[in-house]
């Protein structure tokens, strides 16, 4: 039952869509591969009652570690997937599936009021929602008309940016290969390089970086690609797709590449229009290996001037897409050099890597455990059992202690797909968590967790990623 006759919400763990990216179809089968761990995240942000909607089951183990921390028990919360191993990505189409709709129906049928929330707030999420059932307050209007998708685009966030007197990295919105060559020459003279990015895509994964030195370094790309002769610009043009009077892959944005920057998510919830203003929840330090893999937060390493710089254009930011219509979280991401300048790179108004990491450690130390905790992050550390590694942690004295404030929590759970979790350490200060991270490292390799077992067999690549979200089959 909800906790204290709340009303229940139904999450829907649609971290792709055919609206948060250019072309579905064209979607790196790697990429979709990771898509249900983004999805687990969410059952940290579940309260008895509720239930939520999965591409992929996730392990019971999880489930319990989740509740326990979260103080929830798994028996009062409703985990759903489409039963099909071979489904990665809610698409409208799952989503619409009849076994679903009458699983989801049949739900929302219990009496109570309902409320559903969803990763990104898309047109098919809206649709889900009336079709299931659910009266037609329980859906935004903007969200219904494509609002929250709009802010997902590179391209508009340039546009959002300039308007708003935020600065960005020289760059242009390119519709057409003219549009590129003409962009990939001019915006590699500052710093040699160029970073071609797909307007609709996450994590890097449609990020090619272009480069005349062939020794920078490619945080926030997946893709790397020398840029010195015409024969580099034109396979640099032919993996983005582009055509000379349109863009059948999608537009891409160009922009000059600053190295050595470190990175930056701040998230922020938008009231909606005339309801106050945005509210800053969190800044965390991303760490790019080459893209993201997890967070330091808060941010240790950002002179408080610069800091303060930051927040002050993401409320900006937050505001003017807050006054457009929007309601829910937003993610910002800014980097920033030796020197201090400040340059952001996109919007994203959906769930971020690092929602549920807040919405934890609020939960586990208060709601301002900035001030006082760090928590670091990754999301890739190997396991062949979850429930192997957590008993290995509780024997370590290493799972979260709400005694001491410090400790690890598995935080996504990837071991059905590519044998991974995600986990976060959480101490008074930096050196402790990072020391808690060690411990966990050392204890989760393959040999120790479960000694003998075989690594999991990845599936067969069926095509390669090309830059800016084009598969070359």
């Amino acid at each position: 039952m909800p906790v204290g006759g709340d009303v229940r919400r139904l999450w829907v763990g649609n971290c792709k869509s055919e609206y948060m990216v250019d072309r579905l179809e064209d979607l790196d089968p790697r990429e979709a591969l990771g898509t249900p761990v983004v999805a687990s995240r969410m059952v940290w942000l579940l309260r008895e009652g509720d239930a939520l909607v999965l591409p992929q089951p996730v392990d019971a183990a999880y489930v319990a570690h989740v509740g326990a921390m979260m103080d929830f028990g798994p028996a009062y919360v409703d985990l759903l997937d489409p039963q099909d191993r071979g489904v990665r990505v809610l698409s409208r189409q799952v989503l619409r599936q009849p076994e679903m709709l009458a699983r989801l129906k049949k739900l929302v049928a219990v009496p109570g009021e309902w409320e559903i929330r969803a990763h990104l707030p898309d047109r098919g999420v809206s649709a889900l929602a009336l079709e299931i059932g659910l009266p037609e307050g329980a859906v935004s209007a903007f969200d219904t008309q494509g609002g929250a998708e709009l802010f997902n685009s590179k391209a508009v966030f340039r546009a959002l940016a300039a308007g708003s007197g935020v600065p960005v990295p020289d760059g242009a919105v390119c519709a057409t290969s003219g549009d590129l060559e003409r962009a990939l020459e001019r915006l590699a003279v500052p710093t040699g390089a160029v970073i071609v990015k797909a307007d609709r895509s996450g994590g890097g994964a449609g990020n090619l970086l272009c480069y005349r030195d062939a020794g920078m370094t490619a945080a926030g790309a997946a893709g790397t690609h020398p840029l010195n002769t015409d024969e580099d610009r034109r396979a640099i043009i032919a993996h983005t797709g582009l055509a000379q009077s349109h863009a059948p892959h999608g537009q891409v944005v160009a922009e000059t590449y600053h190295p050595d920057c470190r990175s930056l998510r701040l998230e922020v919830h938008c009231p909606g229009p005339h309801a106050g203003p945005p509210r800053l929840l969190n800044v965390g330090e991303m760490l790019m290996e080459p893209i993201w893999n997890g967070f330091i937060m808060p941010a240790q390493s950002i002179p408080s001037r610069v800091l303060e710089e930051v927040v002050g254009h993401t409320l900006r930011l937050a505001d003017a897409m807050s006054a457009f219509g929007y309601r829910g979280p937003v993610n910002i991401d800014a980097i920033v050099n030796s020197a201090g300048h400040v340059w952001f790179n996109e919007v994203n108004a959906r769930l971020g890597g690092c929602t549920h990491l807040h919405h934890l450690a609020t939960q586990l130390l208060g709601p301002h455990w900035q001030n006082s905790h760090v928590l670091v992050s990754h999301n890739d550390l190997p396991t062949p059992s979850i429930r192997a590694l957590l008993n290995a942690m509780d024997r370590d004295q290493l799972t979260f202690n709400p005694t001491t404030g410090s400790g690890v929590v598995i935080t996504g759970d990837d071991t059905l797909n590519q044998g991974t979790v995600e986990y976060a350490a959480l101490a008074p200060d930096l050196e402790s968590a990072k020391a808690l991270e060690r411990r966990l490292r050392n204890l989760s390799v393959w040999g120790v967790v479960q000694p003998g077992a075989a690594a999991p067999q990845a599936g067969p690549a069926v095509a390669v990623w090309t830059g800016c979200g084009r598969l070359r089959r």
